[in-house]
C-alpha cells in the first residue's frame, strides 16, 4: 500500500510539474488550487487545535507536548498564512507576465 501511494504521489506531482513547465496558465491554476488547499488544510488543522485546546482533551504524549505547544501553534500559524499570501503572490505575477 505504500507503495502505491508513493507511485501515485511521483506520478502526480510530475504531471503537475509537467503542466506548469508547458503553460503558463496552467501554473497559475495549479498555484491557486495550491493556495486554496493550503487555506482549507489550515483551517482544518486551526479549529482542530483550538477545539482540543479549549476542550482539554490533549493526551500528552511527546509528540502532542509539541503539538500543543503555544510557540509551534504561533509559528506554524504565521508560515501558513505567509505561505498562502506568497502564493497569491506568486500566482498574481505570473498572469501579469502573459
Amino acid at each position: 500500500m505504500i507503495f502505491i501511494i508513493g507511485a501515485g504521489l511521483a506520478i502526480a506531482a510530475a504531471i503537475v510539474g509537467w503542466i506548469s513547465y508547458r503553460s503558463q496558465m496552467g501554473k497559475s491554476v495549479l498555484g491557486g488550487l495550491a493556495a486554496i488547499a493550503i487555506f482549507l488544510a489550515s483551517t482544518v488543522i486551526a479549529t482542530s487545535a483550538t477545539r482540543t485546546i479549549l476542550d482539554n482533551t490533549i493526551y500528552m504524549t511527546e509528540i502532542h507536548s509539541v503539538l500543543g505547544s503555544p510557540t509551534f501553534i504561533i509559528s506554524t500559524g504565521y508560515l501558513m498564512v505567509y505561505g498562502i499570501a506568497r502564493m497569491v503572490v506568486g500566482i498574481g505575477r505570473g498572469a501579469a507576465r502573459t
